[in-house]
C-alpha cells in the first residue's frame, strides 16, 4: 500500500515536470523536431548491453568519444535528477532511499528529455547504456528514438566474478581501480578463447585507500548476475527480432579489446556516415531545384 501511494506521488511529480517541460521556450521545438517515425539520418543511436561488470559504461564512453556522440548513461540522468532537487528528484529519492525500484515510465520520461535536449542541440546521436534492462523498457524505448544497433557485450561468468569482486576505488580521490589478474587458457573442447585481462593497479599514492564497493562480494555478484541473465534474454530477443543486435564477447584488456570492437563497429559507422552524406546530397539537389 506505501509502495502505491509513493508510486502515485512520483507520478504526479512526473506529470507536473513535464508539463513544465513542454512549456519552455526550447522544449516545444525540441519536440517537434524529435519525432519517432524521422530516421534521422547519419546519426548514431546505439545501445549497450551486458551484464555487471562487463565494461559496458567504459566501452559506451570510449566509442561514443572516438565518434563524437554523447554517451548517456541512465544511471547517471537518474542520479542528477535526484541531486538538482527539483519536484521530481525528490519523490525519486524518497522511491530509492526505501529500495524500491523507480517506474520504468519516470526512467523512460528523464531519458526522453535527454534525448530532446540534445536533437535540440544538434547532437548527431547518442550511446546508452544502463538501459534498457527488460524487453518492456526495450518497448518503451523503441516508442521514444528509433534505435538502430543493440551491441550486446559478454564476457564468461567466472571472469565476470573475478572481475567484479576486484573492483577498488580510492577514498581519497574517488578514482576507480580493478586489482584481479586473470587468465584462462582457450577451451578448444568448447570453442572458448584465450582470456587474459591483466590488473588496473593504483598508483602508490591510492594504494592505502583502496575501499570495497559493499556490493562486490561473490554473493552479491553472483545475484546480481543470475537475476540480470533472467532479463537479459527476453532484451536480446526483442532487439534480435528486429535485426538489430550484435554480439561481441570481450576476451582481452581495454589496449587489446577497444581496436576489435571498433573494426566490429565499423560497418554500422559507415552506414551512419553514407545515410548523413546521403541526406546531405538530397537536401543540396533540393535547394538546387528550389
Amino acid at each position: 500500500m506505501q509502495q502505491q501511494a509513493s508510486r502515485s506521488l512520483l507520478r504526479a511529480a512526473h506529470a507536473s515536470l513535464k508539463a513544465t517541460w513542454f512549456s519552455s521556450s526550447v522544449a516545444p521545438a525540441a519536440a517537434a523536431a524529435y519525432s519517432t517515425s524521422s530516421s534521422n539520418q547519419g546519426q548514431i543511436k546505439w545501445v549497450f548491453l551486458g551484464p555487471p561488470g562487463v565494461g559496458k559504461g567504459t566501452y559506451a564512453s570510449r566509442v561514443a568519444a572516438a565518434l563524437d556522440v554523447p554517451h548517456i548513461a541512465a544511471g547517471d540522468l537518474v542520479r542528477a535528477e535526484i541531486k538538482s532537487g527539483s519536484t521530481l528528484g525528490q519523490q525519486m529519492q524518497q522511491i530509492v532511499s526505501k529500495g524500491q525500484l523507480l517506474p520504468d515510465e519516470v526512467i523512460i520520461e528523464v531519458l526522453q528529455q535527454r534525448l530532446q535536449q540534445g536533437h535540440a542541440a544538434g547532437e548527431g546521436g547518442f550511446i546508452l547504456d544502463g538501459f534498457p534492462r527488460t524487453a518492456h523498457q526495450a518497448q518503451q524505448l523503441a516508442a521514444v528514438t528509433q534505435v538502430q544497433l543493440a551491441l550486446n557485450l559478454s564476457l564468461r561468468h567466472e571472469v565476470l566474478v573475478q572481475k567484479c569482486c576486484g573492483r577498488r576505488i580510492c577514498g581519497h580521490c574517488g578514482k576507480n581501480y580493478n586489482i584481479a589478474d586473470i587468465y584462462l587458457p582457450a577451451d578448444p573442447a568448447s570453442g572458448q578463447p584465450e582470456i587474459v585481462m591483466p590488473p588496473l593497479s593504483p598508483p602508490k599514492e591510492c594504494g592505502p585507500h583502496l575501499e570495497t564497493r559493499e556490493d562486490d562480494t561473490e554473493e552479491v555478484v553472483l545475484r546480481r548476475l543470475q537475476v540480470y541473465n533472467a532479463a537479459a534474454a527476453p532484451v536480446e530477443d526483442f532487439y534480435r527480432a528486429s535485426g538489430l543486435l550484435l554480439d561481441f564477447e570481450i576476451t582481452g584488456g581495454i589496449p587489446q579489446t577497444l581496436p576489435r570492437l571498433m573494426a566490429s563497429l565499423q560497418p554500422y559507422i559507415d552506414a551512419a556516415r553514407s545515410s548523413s552524406s546521403s541526406s546531405s546530397s538530397e537536401k543540396e539537389q533540393a535547394a538546387a531545384t528550389a
